[in-house]
């Protein structure tokens, strides 16, 4: 697990997205809490470079505190489907989501960023996300602005409708971009450097969103 903190000024109080009427104090930024889920095995890879640019222009319009969560490098057991979760207890498997769970809650902004395999998120990312039934409650889904970055060759769309579902279902916003990182007339792999298009969308989006929560 890695974390990675980027702020400029600490907020006096607290303000979350729809916060209406209440005006910004001098000299304030916004700063955002914001959970980065890598699904990718390589580092600086296609979906990584894509989240590196929406938290560039999520950034501009103010501060932001950003950490990071590389499953391929955690400790993350399988969910033993044991039910002690929905008895309104903790997960019982102590391991890396354990820090996970803590920073879920607490983000104004989920950012997944995951090539797709076999039309779905990465083995290991799809462990992290089994075991967020744990904390499945509006409190940690709820009002939250969820963002999935995907690197794909064929097919994409079970991801987008799975992520509107759960949004929808919490009250949350969702928004996806995605990134075909293949050419099926060439028969080649596209890097992501090859789709500025997209790589400007990432960027337009961070912006888009910043703004809207520094009102």
């Amino acid at each position: 697990m890695s974390t990675t903190a980027k702020a400029t000024l600490v907020i006096t109080r607290p303000r979350r997205r729809g916060d209406a009427g209440i005006a910004r104090l001098p000299g304030e930024v916004i700063r955002m809490k914001v959970v980065v889920l890598h699904g990718s095995a390589r580092k600086d890879g296609d979906t990584d470079t894509l989240a590196e640019e929406f938290l560039r222009g999520l950034g501009e319009n103010g501060g932001r505190d950003v950490t990071h969560f590389r499953p391929i490098d955690m400790r993350i057991e399988h969910c033993r489907a044991c039910m002690e979760c929905a008895c309104g207890k903790s997960c019982v498997i102590d391991d890396d989501m354990q820090f996970v769970y803590p920073a879920f809650c607490e983000a104004d902004v989920v950012v997944i960023a995951t090539p797709m395999f076999w039309g779905y998120m990465t083995s290991q990312l799809k462990a992290l996300f089994d075991r967020l039934e744990a904390i499945v409650s509006e409190r940690c889904f709820g009002r939250k602005e969820f963002v999935l970055l995907i690197g794909y060759r064929h097919y994409f769309g079970s991801m987008v409708e799975w992520l509107d579902r759960i949004a929808t279902g919490f009250g949350s916003r969702s928004h996806a971009i995605t990134a075909q990182t293949y050419d099926p007339e060439t028969g080649k792999d596209v890097p992501i450097a090859g789709l500025p298009d997209k790589l400007a969308e990432a960027y337009r989006l961070g912006q888009e969103l910043g703004s809207a929560a520094g009102g």
